[in-house]
């Protein structure tokens, strides 16, 4: 196992359990701040009033804010400067607590907000990973490849539903243009980052953005209008993949040919397909087979052989795996099946 996956599989799930919890402090901040001045302002009213050193001004300080009342001056010799500052201290803390619990109850009840939180922990934090950005189901078609390879991997989306659909806590929600939600899917570390999304335009500003946060990242995206490849790759985009067009070309293939097993997709690859045919003739030889077709492999027994000559023969039985345009395929058909 290299470092990376070391370090992502083994060291972030044991870090994250200690620092995922941040995310309650993260959305009670404010309350926080707000009840530290409202200990200093008491603080600084009993210095002024009841002359107490500071420490035992924010001891009281802290007594009175938390109305606990271990620390009470007689009210009978307050003035009413510090009768009026202390009521309003008073009050502000005990909206402070209401506001403190129900961001406390919410963030640990809603574990949404909590996996969010760890996503964003950990994808700040990993290295060498794969960012899946969109809001379209392709997005699951990928995550189960992804799973499948071992890779490891973060998902921002700004789809709730696709986001509720994913679970767990390698998706960030979030709006993918804003480069904050980038940062925190870890686009500076990232290995390449794959966009797929609805909407050219935003898959557009989407690779704008991670030419600017990271220029090395290998940027693959998707698009539905073919005729944008060329702004695409002015963007900054490595690899473009019109949507409409591959499953023109496959649809297309296997129309001229039930063989078309799969697609070899380049921008300069015309309409290279790869076909498997089964043996059912005897004497076939590899010589045989059309010029404008690649023999890549023979499969016997579910067994693959790359190994083969132009002599060699092709026993009935076996299966003969081919690169080529699909409307050579009838030929070989009529050659082999």
């Amino acid at each position: 196992m290299d470092k990376n996956r070391f370090w992502n599989k083994v060291v972030l799930p044991i870090l994250e359990n200690f620092v995922a919890p941040y995310s309650v402090l993260r959305r009670i901040y404010i309350q926080i701040t707000l009840l530290s001045v409202a200990v200093l302002i008491n603080a600084i009213v009993f210095v002024h009033y009841q002359h107490l050193d500071w420490i035992s001004a924010i001891y009281a300080g802290v007594n009175v804010v938390t109305t606990v009342g271990l620390y009470a001056p007689d009210i009978n010799q307050m003035p009413p400067d510090e009768k009026l500052i202390l009521t309003f201290t008073i009050i502000l803390a005990v909206g402070l607590y209401t506001s403190i619990l129900q961001s406390i109850v919410s963030t640990i009840i809603s574990r949404s907000t909590w996996n969010d939180a760890k996503a964003r922990w950990r994808g700040r934090h990993m290295r060498g990973h794969t960012i899946l950005i969109g809001d379209g189901s392709e997005i699951l078609s990928a995550i189960r490849r992804l799973n499948r390879y071992n890779i490891d991997y973060v998902v921002l989306t700004d789809s709730k539903t696709l986001a509720d659909t994913i679970g767990g806590d390698k998706v960030i929600l979030g709006d993918p243009t804003r480069d904050e939600n980038l940062i925190a899917a870890g686009v500076k570390d990232a290995k390449n980052a794959i966009i797929i999304m609805k909407d050219d335009m935003k898959a557009l500003l989407i690779t704008l953005k991670l030419q600017k946060l990271n220029p090395p990242l290998q940027v693959i995206v998707t698009i539905r209008d073919a005729s944008l490849q060329d702004l695409f790759r002015t963007a900054g985009a490595d690899l473009v993949i019109p949507r409409e067009d591959i499953i023109g070309r496959i649809a297309a293939g296997a129309a001229v040919s039930t063989n078309v097993a799969g697609l070899i997709f380049s921008e300069r690859s015309g309409e290279f397909v790869i076909g498997i045919f089964n043996v059912k003739k005897g004497g076939r030889r590899i010589a045989d087979l059309p010029n404008d077709v690649i023999p890549l492999a023979i499969i016997k027994d579910g067994k693959i052989n790359p190994y083969f000559t132009k002599e060699t023969e092709l026993e009935i039985g076996t299966q003969i795996v081919i690169l080529g345009n699909p409307s050579s395929f009838q030929k070989i058909r009529d050659l082999l099946e």
